[in-house]
């Protein structure tokens, strides 16, 4: 018997609309399930919370559970392979964690944040292309694929901020998706943290206009796993981690950066950067129109 400790919204709705399923994946700390009405992440609580997490106290590793085991809806949660059995009726909801920020707390938070990022973004996935290397390694695929995408996105995005006239974004952003190895692409981690960001900001229009021009693209373009991520991203919700490390970057506060941007590098390969990426390529845009306007309001003033 495991009893979950917290249950994410997305994994909530998925189990209470099944009758059964199967385990899709399986890795030493968590377990992503397939039931007939979606997917969900069964984890030990060390890897977090987050929108499809069901987060439970291993006694030991996850990988002792054979791929494909099927899984039965029981009363108080579900049984895995006739033997684990799962109990959801006294977790926690887990929903992202919202913080007051402003203009100044924002820019503050940029200016903290990008030394530390310089110094230690991995070589690997999308986050040279926000925190330039000063070495010569040699760009990936990804990489260069990525890079005039980005650039034309930071050029959308200071459009549409600018003038709060929200159109859609180049149709070169279908690039991203399922863009570089994995479970879950970097591109598909970018624009995870692109979407979280922006339905921080409250810019649920532009979230929207994502949504319109990768859609088409994500069933063939990209895994059921990743689509679940950014599922749930577009619902404006992704890993506790990225939202404590955006909350922080919003709110200014310099003093945990340091402690969050360790936590946010455990995830995955390059994962946790990549979504720190496409957040950061939002939150630079909302920092920049925020400036400007206040340039010129001084010289109206």
């Amino acid at each position: 018997m495991l009893s979950a400790v917290s249950i994410g919204t997305q994994a909530t709705r998925t189990i209470v609309a099944s009758r059964r399923g199967r385990v899709a994946a399986v890795f030493n700390h968590s377990l992503y399930l397939e039931f007939d009405s979606g997917w969900c992440c069964l984890v030990g609580t060390e890897l977090g919370a987050g929108p499809v997490n069901i987060c439970v106290l291993l006694p030991g590793r996850m990988d002792i559970v054979t791929r494909n085991a099927p899984i039965d809806r029981v009363d108080q949660g579900f049984v895995i392979g006739s033997r684990l059995h799962v109990a959801t009726a006294c977790a926690r909801v887990w929903t992202a964690p919202i913080v007051e920020w402003s203009e100044e707390t924002l820019i503050r938070g940029l200016a903290a944040l990008d030394p530390l990022c310089l110094d230690h973004a991995p070589s690997a996935g999308l986050s040279r292309i926000v925190w330039p290397r000063s070495s010569a390694d040699p760009a990936s695929f990804e990489l260069c694929v990525a890079i005039p995408v980005v650039a034309s996105l930071a050029g959308w995005l200071q459009r549409v901020l600018e003038h709060d006239a929200p159109n859609l974004p180049p149709g070169s952003i279908t690039k991203l998706v399922g863009l570089g190895p994995g479970l879950t692409p970097s591109g598909d981690d970018f624009l995870v943290g692109m979407l979280v960001a922006l339905s921080l900001a409250g810019r649920f229009d532009l979230v929207a206009a994502v949504n319109q021009v990768i859609r088409p693209t994500l069933e063939e373009g990209t895994g059921p796993i990743s689509r679940l991520h950014l599922a749930a991203a577009l619902d404006g919700e992704s890993s506790e981690r990225l939202h404590v490390m955006v909350n922080a970057v919003l709110a200014g506060d310099h003093d945990v950066l340091a402690s969050r941007l360790v936590l946010i590098s455990q995830v995955g390969h390059c994962s946790g950067w990549d979504t720190l990426a496409g957040a950061v390529t939002v939150l630079r845009g909302l920092a920049r129109v925020c400036h400007s306007v206040k340039a010129a309001r001084r010289d109206v003033g």
